[in-house]
């Protein structure tokens, strides 16, 4: 299964001009806990995360009207529509985030978060799981009954 059958779509994003206030609140409307941060003609050029705005921002007492390129983090990993979501979670862990923009032909469509990820292969699991408690509660293979012609 491939990541597109995880991943939020349309995604929320923002632009690099955007300020931390405007990238919280629009957090806070989407119900998300990291952003992609798009150009103008949507390549991924960053993340800012809810963890950005509290440690990187509001620690070190940066105004609300800060521009996010100023926290987020530059160079995302990001992982392309047909990625494998086992390959997507391998590529959340080696980087220790919880979030990736997921995107085709370098442009933005969608992002994944590790919960996503979880509960469609935790939803893998349970169909798979009732697929063999089916097969144990079936009934014995079909036997023909013995033919009157047959004498034993």
């Amino acid at each position: 299964m491939v990541i597109t059958s995880a991943m939020s779509t349309p995604p929320a994003s923002v632009p690099p001009t955007a300020s931390l206030q405007e990238a919280a609140r629009h957090m806070d409307h989407a119900r998300v806990g990291a952003l992609p941060v798009v150009d103008d003609d949507d390549h991924v050029i960053g993340v800012v995360t809810d963890r950005d705005l509290v440690v990187r921002a509001m620690a070190n007492g940066l105004s609300p009207e800060t521009r996010v390129d100023m926290v987020m983090s530059t160079d995302p990993v990001t992982v392309e529509a047909d990625t494998p979501m086992p390959a997507a979670l391998h590529a959340m862990r080696s980087i220790e985030a919880r979030h990736l923009p997921v995107v085709a032909g370098g442009r933005l469509v969608g992002m994944v978060s590790f919960d996503d990820l979880f509960w469609r292969l935790t939803q893998q699991l349970v169909d798979l799981a009732a697929i063999v408690d089916a097969a144990r509660k079936a009934p014995a293979p079909f036997q023909p009954a013995q033919s009157p012609l047959i004498k034993e």
